[in-house]
């Protein structure tokens, strides 16, 4: 399909499925989630309400919600590794990225573009620049859930709790025992804060000097490329 208007000519492309574009928006609610619970476990800010169960007054609920949340993402990561190996569309498409990212032209031609000195320039979904960012905020992510499953562990010895604790027991002496877990889990967090406000810069960035590349297909699944 083809638009066109006065000045160019845009050929529309399918650049990510439903099944991406979900995990990706459920991806943001669960860490904005854990985000928020996160920081209130870290440090109570708010008066707990008074309540006769003793599995109910507010850190409990607090805590609850942040165990939903963080199983949530453990489920949205894994899937997302599924699709990026196994989709044929991602296979086509996202893993095409691996060819920029490791041309060392195709960086210099990234760079020029950040630079406003030359148009973007990629095979795949990503440029070499973003393709080894989203691969960090995985590792980011991976990072987060296996201490927090450590942590979770440290409360929950039966079950789930007690399964993830005996897989894990060797990361957790490695890392330095519970504390040297809870610190890691504090600063990755802190991590993927850092990052949100730079993607979300770069994102309106490149889809002000990029029409069509950045932003909508993440809604609607299409991108549009100019036809010189």
């Amino acid at each position: 399909m083809k638009t066109t208007n006065e000045n160019a000519l845009f050929s529309r492309m399918y650049r990510f499925s439903a099944e991406i574009r979900w995990l990706h928006w459920l991806r943001m609610v669960l860490i904005t989630g854990l985000i928020v619970t996160g920081f209130y476990l870290a440090k109570p800010f708010l008066t707990p309400s008074p309540a006769l169960e003793p599995v109910n007054f507010q850190n409990a609920l607090i805590r609850f919600w942040h165990v939903v949340f963080g199983f949530g993402l453990a489920f949205v990561v894994i899937m997302r590794i599924f699709l990026y190996y196994f989709d044929e569309h991602s296979s086509r498409w996202e893993r095409a990225s691996l060819q920029d990212t490791i041309n060392p032209k195709a960086w210099g031609q990234q760079i020029k573009y950040y630079l406003m000195l030359g148009p973007p320039v990629k095979r795949g979904a990503y440029g070499p620049i973003q393709h080894v960012a989203y691969m960090l905020l995985m590792l980011l992510l991976v990072m987060q859930l296996l201490t927090g499953f450590i942590l979770h562990a440290s409360n929950y010895h039966d079950g789930l709790g007690g399964f993830l604790g005996k897989i894990l027991a060797p990361l957790s002496v490695w890392l330095g025992g519970l504390t040297g877990v809870s610190n890691l889990h504090y600063l990755t967090m802190w991590a993927i804060i850092i990052f949100i406000p730079i993607h979300l810069y770069m994102v309106f960035w490149s889809a002000n000097r990029t029409p069509g590349a950045t932003m909508e297909p993440m809604v609607s699944g299409y991108g549009f490329k100019k036809v010189e």
